[in-house]
């Protein structure tokens, strides 16, 4: 994250979906931590480095897949992201509700 406080040049991140650089980036759980946090289960995910476009986009990938929507305008691997937070969940025993 972008620290407002710090002196120095903002420097740049990799986010790892696809390897471009971005001032801000976070870390991310790839299966929605409410998912785990609904069913009162540990959070047993793993974390991804994105920046907050492809962050976003794979939340609206999440929610489109969900609603029975074409994803397919949304970047390919933000989609990929999506169906592995989905197959989490079904490991997981969760019910995936909308994220955005």
């Amino acid at each position: 994250m972008l620290d407002l406080t710090a002196s120095g040049p903002v420097l740049m991140h990799n986010c790892a979906l696809y390897q471009h650089q971005a001032a801000i980036v976070q870390a991310h759980h790839v299966c929605p931590k409410s998912w785990f946090e609904h069913a009162g289960k540990p959070i047993v995910t793993p974390l991804i480095a994105l920046c907050p476009t492809c962050h976003v986009n794979a939340h609206a990938a999440i929610d489109g897949i969900l609603a029975g929507r074409d994803v397919t305008a949304i970047p390919r691997r933000s989609v990929a992201l999506a169906r592995q937070a989905l197959a989490i969940a079904a490991q997981q025993g969760l019910t995936p509700t909308p994220t955005l």
